[in-house]
């Protein structure tokens, strides 16, 4: 039986067409009489109930416009639960649809960002990981940038701050893990190791979220060992088991996984300690100046102390100055990253310059 597609993950919001009935709810009286002064002096019909309003038979993208320049505070917008009845329904079915006001506003807003995830204009830079100990480029991070109609590159913070914003999160994460290993097989990087970040808070079910990640990755024949996925957002870390439970599912398919920005805070050393991935990436806050300063030197001595006896490979990300990356390898750090060996790069980089290491 063929599935439903995930509303989360497969799905881009998008204003109905023509007209519809639009329900705006919330159990502030308060709000609720403040929305129906702005539609009385809109000239838009409606019809006040217990706690909601129904605005018959209007243009939903024009309603919202409309609410757009409205005096709201961004609590009342997320206060308001907006939705439209299809044909057929009554207001209680409804109910599980709804969505703040600010979601529907940040929709308008965020039209380009919308269209560049319908067209899938996002694209992949590779920022190499070396292995100084032997000179070679070991892998790449592949990090996704979006592209403007023009060609123009889109700073990868615009991405994702336009999906926290519109609820597309889930499916931005989805499709730039897909797009990555797409990418990266194109380039000829199988023999590499393919680092590709991953958001655990929109996975609520691997065995369903991951299933076109793992498929993709399989039916283009990658060696799974060579596919690492990356924990991001570390410090936002909360519901340690439930990570623990995606990370189990891609180890199951011979997947590795890495947590990255360990030593920002306490979450990540948490992590750490309660998931114990295969590799760990050290921040940039914590090797910066790590030749000059001593209990940086000594926390990252400890650490690689601790690490290395369970198999776990450290890799200093962030590296920009050659002192830094002597003192990481006389701790015995031989994976590293930084713009000292390279920017990221939409077209991968198999040569560097390793005459500085003496």
């Amino acid at each position: 039986m063929h599935e439903k597609p995930c509303p989360k993950c497969e799905i881009l919001p998008k204003f109905p067409e023509g007209k519809v009935d639009v329900v705006i709810f919330s159990s502030i009286d308060f709000l609720i009489q403040k929305i129906v002064k702005l539609l009385f002096e809109n000239n838009f019909s409606y019809t006040l109930l217990q706690g909601q309003i129904l605005i018959p038979e209007v243009n939903m993208e024009k309603l919202i416009s409309i609410l757009t320049n409205q005096p709201l505070s961004e609590v009342e917008k997320e206060e308001l639960k907006v939705g439209f009845l299809t044909e057929g329904e009554n207001l209680f079915s409804v109910i599980p649809r709804l969505k703040p006001l600010s979601i529907y506003l940040a929709i308008l807003r965020y039209t380009e960002y919308l269209e560049i995830l319908e067209r899938r204009r996002l694209t992949v830079y590779f920022h190499p990981i070396v292995n100084l100990e032997r000179k070679e480029i070991y892998g790449f991070e592949c990090l996704i940038r979006g592209v403007k109609g023009s060609g123009e590159i889109l700073n990868p913070s615009y991405l994702f701050e336009a999906a926290r914003a519109t609820d597309t999160l889930f499916f931005l994460d989805r499709i730039c893990r897909e797009i990555c290993i797409k990418t990266a097989a194109v380039k000829g990087l199988k023999d590499h190791k393919i680092f590709i970040n991953f958001i655990p808070t929109v996975i609520y079910d691997p065995a369903f979220c991951l299933q076109t990640t793992i498929k993709w990755a399989f039916q283009l024949d990658w060696n799974p060992e060579n596919l690492v996925f990356e924990v991001v957002e570390t410090e936002k870390l909360k519901d340690f088991e439930h990570l623990n439970k995606i990370l189990e599912y891609y180890r199951k398919h011979g997947l590795k996984t890495a947590l990255d920005d360990v030593g920002t805070g306490f979450s990540s050393l948490e992590a750490l300690i309660k998931l114990q991935p295969n590799y760990i990436k050290i921040s940039r806050e914590l090797i910066e100046g790590i030749d000059r300063i001593p209990i940086k030197f000594d926390l990252i001595k400890a650490l690689i102390h601790a690490v290395s006896s369970h198999g776990i490979e450290v890799i200093a990300e962030g590296v920009e100055r050659v002192e830094e990356a002597k003192t990481l390898y006389k701790l015995g750090v031989r994976l590293m990253q930084g713009f000292l060996f390279a920017k990221p790069y939409p077209e991968p980089i198999y040569q560097l310059d390793f005459s500085w290491l003496k």
